[in-house]
């Protein structure tokens, strides 16, 4: 509700000015020295002018004038003490554990690669955020980049997929060894030793695909300590898991708050997955966020998600993680709140897209592709592309709008919705021409 103050007329301070009494005249004293009484009074108006003067200045200086002042980039400052912070970069099954005392801070995309800066401190973390922000900063102690996930094709070798269609991987500088029994290769690039490139296998012969981090730095320091650490990397096997594969269904509310803006959902992911990783483990954690479907009565399709802005909002969070507990997790760039939710059972409205406990927790709605019955909670993702829109045990659009000779928009009618054993359902939906 928004509150108004009411500002009631103030009344008007009059001063009124009496008239100086003038006294009778007096009789003439004897004489006394002006000049030592005026010599005395100016000594005294020196002195309470000069300490008037002094106190003024220094007013000043410690206070610079507003029109002097300059406005600081937008940063998220966090409580000392109050914050959980990770050690790990955690990204398509690589986990590196980096110096308690580095900083990471994340960046929009450069050249379609991710890319992560490690400053020393925090004086240099708080320097590199705007410039992460537009995905390229000049000044910097380490630089982290690329982290995709390529596949290779069959019939190559990586080494040999590298060399046809990586040609900015220098495989032929690199030394061929082992990472966590995975095919490696790392070394440095230039004379300097400043350059640095790693490729590291994460998939199986099967399914054959590699990482490749490039390490540039302007502290020889920290990129010696990042490369002592490459022999410890683990690699776990990466693949998508399905919010019903998650074993322990763990529901969060969580807010996210950072001065970084993006809308790309892998960017998203991989800071959730690095932030929220307990230290000291080789354990790989999953996390899928929701927010709420608020879908309008009569409308099929469910929310929106932010067009601009994935790192600024609440969602829900659905994660395998059972270490993680209430609190605040991040850096001085990323915050992120973590709260237990009053909703029983969230964990499982979030693992089943249908899933209920009673009739009110269902609505008709989409689902990305997919039109059906549903609980009110919608992952929150990014779609590719859907083909033919499905509805749910009626058939896909095309399909219904020839069979049913329509000429708008196909709509459904039910009789109501129902709560089934744990399962949304339509009671007598059928497919209709929109009027």
């Amino acid at each position: 509700m928004e509150k108004q103050a009411n500002i009631g007329e103030q009344p008007t301070q009059q001063i009124s000015q009496n008239p100086i009494n003038q006294s009778p005249p007096v009789p003439e004293k004897p004489k006394v020295n002006y000049w030592m009484i005026s010599t005395a009074v100016l000594i005294m108006v020196m002195v309470i002018g000069g300490a008037f003067y002094f106190l003024n200045a220094k007013k000043d200086i410690e206070s610079p004038p507003a029109s002097q002042s300059t406005r600081e980039p937008t940063i998220t400052t966090l409580p000392t003490g109050s914050v959980t912070k990770s050690n790990q970069i955690r990204v398509f099954g690589v986990i590196f554990t980096y110096p308690v005392q580095w900083i990471p801070i994340f960046a929009n995309y450069s050249d379609g690669k991710s890319l992560i800066y490690l400053a020393k401190n925090q004086q240099e973390a708080q320097g590199l955020v705007g410039c992460a922000a537009q995905g390229a900063c000049s000044n910097y102690s380490l630089k982290l980049e690329d982290f995709g996930n390529s596949g290779v094709w069959q019939t190559h070798t990586i080494d040999a997929f590298i060399k046809e269609f990586r040609p900015d991987i220098q495989i032929d500088s690199l030394q061929k060894t082992t990472i966590d029994g995975r095919e490696a290769w790392i070394g440095y690039t230039d004379a300097m030793k400043l350059t640095h490139q790693a490729v590291i296998s994460t998939g199986t012969q099967q399914d054959k695909s590699f990482v490749a981090i490039k390490a540039t730095a302007t502290d020889k320091k920290m990129l010696e300590d990042y490369v002592a650490q490459l022999p410890t990397l683990i690699v776990n096997e990466y693949k998508d898991t399905k919010p019903k594969e998650i074993s322990l269904k763990n529901g969060f509310t969580i807010e996210l708050t950072s001065s970084l803006t993006t809308e790309d959902y892998s960017l998203l992911s991989f800071i959730l997955d690095s932030l929220l990783a307990p230290q000291n483990t080789k354990q790989s954690y999953h996390y899928s966020l929701y927010n709420e479907a608020k879908s309008n009565p009569g409308s099929f399709f469910g929310p929106n998600n932010p067009e601009d802005d994935f790192l600024n909002g609440k969602y829900y969070l659905l994660t395998d993680n059972d270490q993680l507990k209430d609190g605040t997790y991040g850096t001085s760039q990323v915050e992120i709140k973590l709260s237990s939710t009053g909703v029983k059972n969230l964990g499982s409205y979030l693992a089943d897209p249908k899933y209920c406990q009673q009739d009110s927790d269902c609505q008709y709605r989409a689902n990305f592709c997919s039109i059906d019955v549903f609980n009110v909670y919608h992952q929150f993702d990014t779609t590719w592309g859907c083909g033919q829109l499905d509805y749910e045990s009626l058939g896909n659009y095309e399909d219904l709008q020839t069979k049913l000779n329509c000429q708008s928009d196909i709509d459904v009618k039910y009789d109501s919705l129902k709560c089934v054993n744990n399962s949304c359902q339509a009671v007598n939906a059928q497919a209709v021409c929109k009027q």
